[in-house]
């Protein structure tokens, strides 16, 4: 006797996430030409922020280098076109099958990505702290750049609002 699953009886197929492996940083490449083979790709970002010279200066690298995660039917996918992908190397496999990636990674992963945190570069009305010789741990609203390495704030001294010029280093993001 034969028992089909609920999905096996409907007729619809499961698609389940696998993890490739991309060429040296060709993760980017990998992506698009999957995205215009039409299967569906995943290539989670790391946006960072650091000071070089007084200047903030926002970078994207690949949170897992060298790894795209791709959604096949398990058992009808086309796994061929995925390994003959430019910028794919191949699958990574457990034994003679490929790894599969939990749904809820996925899930949790995008997830993340659209609820990350803030960039740390303020907007205009957010909060700061000023760290300098002036003013130790005040807090202060943010206006706006001023130039590359400094920046335009308001802070409340004796009840009033006053707007300052601070260099970019002493300024951080509550």
């Amino acid at each position: 006797m034969v028992v089909l699953s609920s999905t096996q009886a409907v007729g619809i197929a499961m698609e389940s996430w696998y993890l490739v492996v991309c060429k040296p940083r060709q993760e980017e490449r990998a992506q698009v030409n999957l995205k215009n083979q039409g299967i569906a790709s995943f290539f989670p970002k790391l946006t960072t922020e650091k000071l070089v010279k007084g200047r903030r200066t926002v970078k994207q690298s690949a949170l897992f280098p060298g790894y795209v995660f791709v959604c096949l039917e398990a058992e009808n996918g086309n796994f061929f076109a995925v390994k003959n992908t430019r910028g794919v190397s191949g699958f990574v496999t457990y034994g003679a099958a490929y790894q599969r990636v939990p749904v809820e990674l996925i899930n949790q992963l995008k997830a993340e990505r659209s609820h990350s945190h803030e960039s740390q570069v303020p907007k205009n009305g957010d909060l700061v702290s000023v760290n300098n010789e002036s003013f130790k741990n005040i807090d202060a609203i943010y206006k706006e750049p001023d130039g590359d390495m400094r920046s335009i704030l308001f802070i409340n001294l004796l009840n009033k609002q006053i707007e300052i010029s601070v260099s970019n280093q002493a300024i951080s993001k509550i």
